[in-house]
């Protein structure tokens, strides 16, 4: 399994992209900077996402991607026409209310046609496995102010957890703990500890809460836990913080990591 961190900030400043991973250079999870991290031609790979949630830094390059991939169509390309977007039903619902709906951008559902549109939305439910070039992917209900998931990822018998955004949760990690073969865990960390109320109403972990949701990891110190969502404003802040844990194999992602599973 290849997983590339297109971006994994929670804010954008110049140089910080917002959260998007690439796996097997075909699916994303979440689509924050796959346009700003990829060529066209890489873009064009893409056949997949999973969306964990419709907050605008985890959707904004659908749009674009949508709008490239139309572009490619009237080059010519006839491969991977259509980009297949798998959320929850209330979140494709959102997307079509309230993003391609015409007026804050086109409606790639139904563009050129509805038979033959560049994207198209799947529903699915939690703990609800389902397969896409090779890949089984299973929603997990997390903690967060809208429908979120995170995922399960699984290829050739290796297993990798995906928090997306969260606050205290407890399914994510129950499911993590059953994994017999679990790679890496990719963990929401978004505030420095002094900014705990905020984080609490926004449904995100500062250092002190991530210490208190991996008490509920088994493989704690075993397997890799990679964090993302940290705001760059205070990036410093977070990372003398999350060293002072002192947590064997936790670290912070940057925006130049690939990882081979």
């Amino acid at each position: 399994m290849r997983l590339k961190v297109l971006g994994c900030y929670g804010g954008q400043l110049l140089g910080f992209r917002l959260t998007s991973f690439l796996v097997n250079d075909s699916i994303l999870l979440d689509a924050g900077s796959p346009t700003e991290a990829l060529s066209l031609e890489e873009q064009h790979g893409i056949r997949h996402i999973c969306l964990s949630h419709t907050h605008l830094d985890h959707i904004k390059d659908i749009a674009f991607l949508a709008d490239n991939r139309s572009l490619k169509r009237l080059g010519g390309i006839k491969a991977n026409r259509t980009i297949n977007v798998h959320s929850l039903p209330e979140n494709n619902e959102t997307l079509l209310r309230d993003f391609f709906n015409d007026h804050i951008w086109p409606d790639f559902t139904v563009i050129p046609s509805k038979k033959d549109a560049i994207l198209r939305l799947h529903d699915i439910k939690a703990e609800v496995p389902f397969e896409v070039d090779g890949v089984r992917i299973t929603a997990i209900e997390v903690n967060h102010p809208v429908p979120c998931t995170g995922f399960l990822i699984e290829f050739e018998g290796k297993q990798l957890i995906y928090t997306a955004d969260t606050g205290n949760t407890d399914r994510i990690w129950e499911i993590a703990n059953e994994q017999p073969n679990l790679k890496a865990v990719i963990m929401d960390c978004s505030f420095p500890n002094s900014y705990q109320h905020l984080a609490d109403i926004s449904g995100h972990l500062t250092p002190n809460g991530l210490k208190q949701e991996l008490q509920k990891f088994e493989a704690v110190g075993r397997v890799p836990v990679y964090l993302y969502h940290m705001k760059p404003e205070t990036l410093n802040v977070i990372s003398a913080e999350v060293e002072a844990l002192n947590i064997p194999l936790l670290r912070m992602l940057t925006q130049v990591d690939e990882f081979l599973f």
